[in-house]
């Protein structure tokens, strides 16, 4: 087992005696106001064609899950709150009032639990709907905590969180476990933390990693793989931005009415992938003629695309050539519903949908940016210069609604290309990084209201 939970382990053996004073006392959680939603979803994973020419078939899978902002399940949130000697008065109050919004935000189907770290935990209130008299309570609270002495141990809070679930009478539909903290060296065991938690459960697990200004580089983290579900960390540069970051995270929960989401892509066996470009999710690459896509939990109006493109040279125009398996479960009544979608070769070759097009080029500019900032080398310049060429190339042979919609994408790749060109020296650095990052600004401005 990880050194990590050797020593969660070891901490929890220690604190036996704590673990069977909890659990001998009766539950202290608190059952939430329950609604019954009614919603209709029949096939939330569809399929466009995106092109077909002698050679290839480019289909898009998308997820169809239209933004419902009146249609919500309740969701258990637990927050660690990291209050060691190294927080400042302003970013405590900061994250004070990014919980006081939070909570005025919530329904009474939600219940909040709040835990306190330094060397050791706090519980400052058990799991509690927040109805009007709660939320009292909780604003009470939170004007209670200050800055501790001593240094950050997360162990101490997730050995009092994972027995606050362990300890409830009712289990809303969703839990979230959600750390805010200073402590660049959270980021080495992130992906280990969900050993810690019941797997069965429909769960979320966020780290929102607060960086001072003068933080400009981010520590390193473990390079392995995992579901990024779990161990899932973002960095704060700006703790002005916690509001909305919270808010936005509590509503795609409150709309994660599909989880364990399991697509399986199976192909003829003339008609191997050829490449797979996509959002969101887990990619796992079986063999050159099956791929799965999964993801834990699906959020209405959060939809992401997956690009599939197979080879059909061989295969005549009337053939059924793949197959995607679609299968997931209903949050609320944890119901499995499985069913299939065929892929035939079309009839018709060209362009299909342009919409897919646009997509596929999107994406690709991104990873054949990053690609050409790995293959960077100022004696060698030519590596990375041909990339961004072959893909300007592609763009140019593209129709001129699609080049249009691809305008953006186009000018970064130009300018880089002339940068690069003209001083060899000088590493250009990912322009998309900026623009992504406002795109996810502009996610957040509904929230960005206090």
């Amino acid at each position: 087992m990880i050194s990590f939970n050797k020593h969660y382990i070891n901490l929890a053996q220690t604190n036996f005696g704590i673990q069977q004073k909890y659990l001998q006392n009766i539950p202290d959680d608190e059952t939430p106001q329950q609604i019954i939603q009614q919603y209709d979803l029949k096939k939330p994973v569809d399929v466009k064609y995106g092109y077909k020419d002698n050679y290839c078939l480019l289909f898009e899978i998308h997820q169809n899950l239209p933004y419902q902002p009146d249609l919500k399940i309740g969701v258990d949130l637990i927050y660690l709150i990291d209050i060691n000697q190294t927080l400042n008065d302003e970013t405590l109050e900061k994250i004070k009032q990014a919980l006081k919004y939070l909570i005025s935000y919530l329904t009474e189907q939600d219940r909040l639990c709040i835990i306190t770290y330094n060397n050791k935990a706090d519980k400052l209130f058990p799991l509690i709907p927040l109805n009007e008299k709660n939320k009292q309570i909780i604003f009470q609270k939170l004007e209670q905590i200050t800055i501790q002495k001593g240094n950050s141990n997360i162990l101490n809070a997730l050995l009092v969180a994972n027995l606050c679930l362990k300890l409830r009478q009712f289990k809303n539909q969703v839990t979230s476990i959600t750390i805010i903290s200073q402590d660049v060296k959270i980021q080495e065991n992130t992906y280990d933390f969900k050993e810690i938690f019941e797997n069965k459960l429909v769960f979320k697990l966020k780290t929102f990693l607060l960086l001072s200004n003068n933080q400009n580089e981010s520590p390193k983290r473990k390079n392995k793989p995992g579901n990024t579900n779990y161990g899932n960390i973002q960095i704060v540069k700006s703790v002005d931005q916690l509001t909305s970051l919270l808010c936005y995270q509590a509503t795609k929960l409150q709309q994660s009415f599909i989880n364990n989401l399991l697509i399986i892509v199976k192909t003829h066996k003339q008609c191997p992938i050829q490449l797979s470009e996509q959002e969101g999710g887990k990619f796992q690459y079986v063999n050159p003629y099956e791929i799965r896509i999964s993801k834990n939990l699906i959020s209405f109006g959060y939809n992401k695309v997956h690009l599939i493109s197979l080879q059909t040279s061989s295969i005549t125009e009337a053939n059924q050539i793949s197959e995607i398996e679609v299968s997931f479960q209903h949050t609320t009544s944890n119901h499995q519903q499985k069913y299939s979608i065929p892929i035939y070769a079309q009839k018709s070759n060209g362009i299909i949908d342009s919409s897919v097009m646009v997509d596929k080029y999107r994406l690709k500019s991104r990873s054949q940016m990053n690609e050409a900032i790995l293959y960077y080398d100022p004696y060698r310049i030519q590596d990375s210069t041909q990339i961004l060429k072959n893909f300007l190339y592609e763009v140019t042979n593209l129709p001129d609604d699609i080049k249009q919609q691809l305008s953006v994408e186009t000018k970064q790749f130009d300018d880089a290309l002339q940068k690069q060109l003209q001083n060899p020296f000088q590493q250009i650095q990912n322009p998309f990084v900026a623009i992504d990052d406002l795109k996810k600004k502009q996610r957040l401005k509904p929230f960005d209201n206090h």
